[in-house]
């Protein structure tokens, strides 16, 4: 049989390995430099913003911009101005940068226990930021320790007016144990007061349920009073209609009557006329018929038969006038014949 003789391995000289080793780790940092520069956004477009702070503290070069809860850039410069006031240049993606408004803000978050970091706030207004002058607001929201001190400020002027509070009840301790006696006493008066007011609600109830039933039969009398006030207008009605009815008969009677008194009245100036056209002489002859006949009876009265035969004549009758200058006895007693 014949040998198969193996062939020798090659093997690189101590130069090449020194050689490659170089190369790989030139590569490592370049992908490492790459990478790092990547995630810096090197590679991407930029935009930078700024704000103004009066106070930076626990901010620094690097410090993350986030927006949204996402990475989006650092703090690349933090320069003093003149006024002790601080320009705090933001460097942040520029698609981000398209979607800031106007009153943008960036909000300074510092926990206790994490890095501090900026939230940056798009905003709401209608005008896009302006490119010119990319400035936005600046908020700084509280810590912990904040919270404590803003609290502990406000609180501390509660306890001191709580300490005098107890101090001032501490010295009026007898004042206040009097007016919790007289409390008391008012208390049991009020009591007191409570159950009279009970029982004249009580006697109100009754008086008012007593004038609700004769109320009740005021109502009832009244109604029968309206039916009875209805009948009577019902009667007055008929008679209202009755008169209607037989007005112009008596109308017409009234008329005709007051034709007849017309004519009577006519009649009457008539008569009236024609005596007065006759009186006169009826009149002028009167006078010497009345003197005959006085002379007639005079001789009859001197007759004795005739004057045994008339009546004495009634006694003189004086007018009433004349009693107080008159005897009362001429006046019972008759003339003598």
């Amino acid at each position: 049989m014949t040998e198969v003789t193996p062939k020798p391995k090659l093997l690189l000289s101590p130069g090449r390995q020194i050689a490659a080793l170089i190369v790989l780790a030139l590569v490592l940092a370049a992908a490492l430099i790459g990478g790092i520069a990547w995630q810096q956004g090197a590679f991407s477009g930029r935009e930078q913003i700024y704000f103004i702070a009066d106070d930076v503290f626990g901010l620094a070069p690097g410090t993350t911009v986030r927006m949204s809860g996402f990475r989006i850039g650092k703090i690349q410069t933090m320069e003093l101005q003149g006024d002790l006031t601080v320009r705090v240049t933001l460097s942040i993606d520029a698609e981000p940068f398209s979607h800031l408004r106007s009153d943008a803000r960036a909000v300074v978050i510092r926990e206790q226990l994490r890095p501090a970091s900026i939230d940056l706030r798009a905003g709401s207004a209608k005008t896009p930021m302006a490119p010119s002058d990319p400035r936005v607001a600046y908020a700084r929201r509280g810590t912990l320790t904040d919270i404590a001190d803003d609290f502990r400020a406000r609180i501390a002027p509660i306890l001191d007016d709580v300490k005098q509070l107890t101090a001032v009840a501490r010295e009026r301790k007898g004042d206040i144990d009097t007016i919790v006696e007289n409390v008391g006493t008012l208390t049991h008066a009020l009591a007191e007061t409570g159950k009279h007011v009970q029982a004249l609600s009580a006697e109100m109830r009754t008086r008012a349920a007593g004038l609700g039933s004769q109320s009740e039969v005021a109502m009832v009398e009244a109604n029968r009073s309206l039916v009875r006030l209805g009948g009577l207008l019902g009667q007055a009605e008929k008679s209202l209609d009755m008169v209607n009815a037989k007005l112009p008969t008596l109308l017409d009677k009234s008329e005709n009557m007051l034709g007849n008194l017309d004519a009577v009245l006519r009649d009457s100036r008539t008569i009236s006329a024609a005596a007065a056209t006759g009186l006169p002489p009826l009149l002028r002859a009167a006078p010497p018929l009345v003197d005959e006949s006085r002379e007639m009876m005079q001789g009859l009265r001197q007759s004795w038969p005739l004057r045994t035969m008339l009546p004495p004549p009634p006694p003189t009758q004086l007018p009433i006038d004349s009693f107080n200058s008159h005897d009362s006895n001429a006046l019972r007693q008759p003339p003598p014949r």
